[in-house]
């Protein structure tokens, strides 16, 4: 599937610069490391140089597949910023100001984010989960309150009727998403043996205030989400714009269900998850696009086949994009969702397709380990239905397969809009998808009959622990809302290699 330029060298020579390109990459990840060890000064700058070595030291062993090192700079860097902070305040200033300047405060929001939602999704064991909040004298907190071990500013605007740009717009969900996070943090202190990352239903009420900042949130969003489809915006803005829309309807998701011992109450969110998978669709159907057209630019000498089985019924053809990276959060995590949460079985295949085909790793998030789980859960909810199930069929009705296709022009669906075969690309347009002229596009409020897994047979991740240099995971699943220790008839495990 890989496909080298033209002049490039031998596989045998690829492979020597590649380890040669190792070599260096290591050597200076040493000496990085040495020279943050060596620096015990406590002069502002090198505090500060320090910080930013935290940063970008994560960022390595996120792109080499080292989780737990990754974690380890961001539990250094947010101590060594907390004690920044914690000078600043001893100095009894009337409002003190951060020690950094307010980029390098974001970067560590994000790491933090990221490495707490790594957690909660996978279930890492001590010493590697990030900590918001202090361990000792933790009280009830308010949802506004702003006290507590965090990487985010004390001060922070109420969110505005309408974001005046992206940046704005993503400003204020990192810091929301944050605030959300220490809040369970924190209501977690305070219950003694409940069940894993799930909050008494009573607790609900002292999360009232983030549900209604999430609505505002949403609501302040909105003309920017419809306004990505103009042809004057960029591909990557327009990418940003979708990307961080599919991370607050998973945020919104999550949080609501912190407060819910069964997985069936995931399923009033099938209109979020297939929203999820639109969005991540047109994400992957630029990206394409882009890609078909520097690589293959004459589609009739294309060589390039498809890997997986489509479940998108023919519409699905992407497979031109290379493997890539990013430092920040993307598709995969809402797709990861999708593909564990979402019972709807169409929806959940085309999220888990979507995550194989689509090549990345996001932080510390990597799309083949999470599509995989995704697989290994559907198999385990709906083997006793089908005991032929296979979890990669492509569907079988053309009407199902449509559902999420793009097809009637000028339709909107879930805010992701659909066109006709027919339709030009414009700049920041959508891929080609296949041709299905049988079909009659149908929007996703218009699907076929859904038939849900029983609560009985649903089961949740429990516990991950995997190398991804190795390429190795041992997966454990079992009950949602028993406390860890108790007996459960549901749990399984296994372990997978690719």
């Amino acid at each position: 599937m890989s496909e080298s330029p033209p002049g490039s060298p031998s596989e045998a020579d690829h492979s020597d610069n590649a380890n040669r390109h190792w070599e260096v990459a290591y050597q200076h990840y040493s000496l990085a490391i040495k020279a943050v060890l060596s620096s015990g000064s406590h002069d502002q700058a090198k505090k500060r140089m320090s910080l930013m070595a935290s940063v970008l030291l994560a960022c390595f062993d996120s792109f080499i597949g080292d989780h737990r090192n990754a974690i380890v700079q961001i539990q250094t860097g947010l101590a060594l910023l907390e004690s920044l902070r914690d000078e600043r305040r001893q100095a009894s200033l009337p409002q003190p100001e951060e020690p950094v300047e307010q980029d390098l405060i974001q970067m560590f929001t994000r790491l933090a984010i990221q490495a707490k939602s790594y957690d909660m999704a996978f279930h890492f064991p001590q010493p590697y989960v990030i900590r918001l909040t202090p361990q000792i004298g933790v009280t009830a907190p308010s949802p506004s309150s702003p006290d507590g071990g965090s990487p985010v500013s004390t001060s922070q605007a109420q969110i505005p009727e309408t974001f005046a740009s992206l940046h704005d717009g993503r400003l204020a969900w990192d810091t929301l998403c944050e605030k959300i996070m220490r809040f369970t943090e924190q209501m977690g202190t305070l219950v003694k043996m409940a069940p894993m990352n799930i909050l008494p239903s009573g607790f609900k009420q002292y999360g009232i205030d983030f549900e209604q900042q999430m609505q505002a949130w949403s609501r302040a969003f909105d003309p920017i989400l419809a306004s990505r489809m103009s042809p004057a915006k960029s591909t990557q803005e327009k990418t940003a714009i979708a990307v961080l829309k599919m991370n607050q309807i998973m945020g919104r998701i999550l949080f609501s269900m912190t407060f819910s011992e069964t997985e069936s109450d995931f399923d009033k969110f099938l209109p979020s998850f297939r929203q999820i998978v639109n969005l991540a669709m047109e994400v992957i159907g630029d990206e394409e696009r882009r890609a078909a057209a520097k690589r293959c630019p004459n589609p009739e000498f294309c060589q390039h086949q498809p890997a997986h089985i489509d479940n998108f019924g023919g519409e699905y053809t992407a497979r031109h994009i290379k493997p890539s990276f990013s430092a920040d959060l993307g598709i995969v995590p809402p797709l990861f969702v999708v593909a564990t949460k979402c019972r709807d079985s169409l929806t959940r295949q085309q999220a888990i397709q979507l995550l194989r085909t689509s090549s990345r790793r996001e932080g510390m998030w990597d799309s083949e380990l999470c599509a995989r789980i995704g697989n290994w859960i559907a198999k385990i909810e709906e083997e006793e239905d089908d005991a032929t199930f296979d979890f990669q069929r492509p569907v079988s009705s053309s009407t199902e397969a449509s559902r999420l296709s793009m097809g009637s022009p000028g339709s909107m669906s879930n805010g992701s809009p659909v066109f006709a075969e027919a339709t030009p690309l414009g700049p920041g347009g959508n891929a080609r998808w296949g041709s299905r002229r049988e079909s009659s596009p149908l929007s996703p409020h218009m699907g076929t009959e859904t038939t849900m897994v029983p609560e009985r047979k649903r089961v949740m991740v429990r516990a991950v622990e995997f190398d991804l240099q190795k390429r190795t995971a041992l997966l454990q699943c079992g009950t949602r809302g028993l406390i860890p220790g108790t007996p459960d008839l549901r749990t399984r495990a296994t372990q997978i290699m690719w």
